[in-house]
């Protein structure tokens, strides 16, 4: 597939930081994630909303501080009493990529581009899937072409869709596979990244936690989401290629692109193995996200 936006098809690791704590807010240049989410929704208390928005406008203008990273505000939704003064004092500080909470539909994300674009600015979009009304729109959701990335937010699906979070043994419902699936086809499908995140009783299980990461890398997630940073480098591990992928990806580019330029519709490897069509563009699509 090819991304919308190639530097959100290399972000591995969104890491999300309540920016009004004091001593976790001062940890984020040390933290090694791709981008950050600037949160005006979850980690901002109702009497801190206004403080918090003042916050992040201030620290958009300060990119050094994220050592160029990605910095994404989370505006708070539009059926809340804040929602359409974030993305005005956003818009109006110059934000160039919004996350956006709980989308349910193409016609809501239409409004927040409306509003942004009413106030001086066109940002990429981060669209947060977290209903059961935004995983059954999501190829129209995602159909937008300010859509650049995707997060699936099982926390709040299992309240709207009203089944346990967490299945008899503790892990992750497994009834979250179908929706996790029809999220990642309908967002990799217009090259929209798509990043999951972890839940688990005991967020300090990185065991735990590293079988949730690796079983969503499997299902086609671009990257991961997180909260609690000593899960950041288990997600960056799991969403790096190993040298020994890198090194056969090379080799079977560069064997398959022999064959062609031989007439040869496909060709074997020194192993053995047949090197067809759909591994040659797999290979390809890996190094694109290397080679960047």
């Amino acid at each position: 597939m090819e991304f919308r936006s190639p530097a959100w098809g290399r972000v591995r690791c969104l890491f999300e930081c309540p920016i009004m704590n004091e001593h976790k807010w001062a940890k984020v240049p040390s933290i090694p994630a791709d981008a950050f989410i600037l949160d005006l929704e979850d980690a901002a208390p109702a009497p801190l909303k206004e403080q918090a928005r003042a916050r992040v406008v201030e620290y958009l203008g300060r990119p050094e501080y994220f050592g160029g990273r990605l910095a994404v505000p989370r505006a708070n939704g539009l059926d809340t009493p804040w929602g359409r003064d974030d993305l005005i004092a956003l818009a109006r500080a110059g934000v160039t990529t919004l996350m956006y909470p709980k989308i349910d539909t193409l016609d809501e994300v239409n409004e927040v581009i409306s509003i942004c674009e009413e106030n001086g600015a066109s940002p990429e979009l981060v669209a947060s899937i977290e209903s059961m009304r935004g995983v059954l729109d999501a190829d129209a959701i995602f159909s937008h072409p300010s859509i650049v990335a995707t997060t699936f937010g099982p926390g709040d699906l299992h309240v709207d869709a009203g089944i346990p979070l967490y299945g008899p043994d503790g892990t992750l419902n497994h009834a979250f596979e179908w929706a996790k699936l029809e999220t990642v086809f309908a967002a990799k499908s217009q090259g929209v990244a798509a990043l999951s995140i972890a839940f688990a009783p005991d967020l300090k299980d990185l065991v735990e936690i590293r079988r949730q990461i690796e079983g969503d890398h499997r299902l086609g997630f671009t990257g991961y989401c997180s909260f609690y940073p000593p899960q950041v480098p288990i997600i960056n591990e799991v969403f790096t290629p190993s040298e020994e992928e890198i090194a056969r990806a090379r080799e079977i580019v560069r064997v398959y692109d022999e064959a062609i330029a031989a007439g040869n519709p496909a060709v074997q490897l020194p192993t053995g193995e047949a090197v067809l069509l759909h591994q040659y563009k797999d290979a390809n699509h890996l190094l694109a996200r290397v080679d960047a």
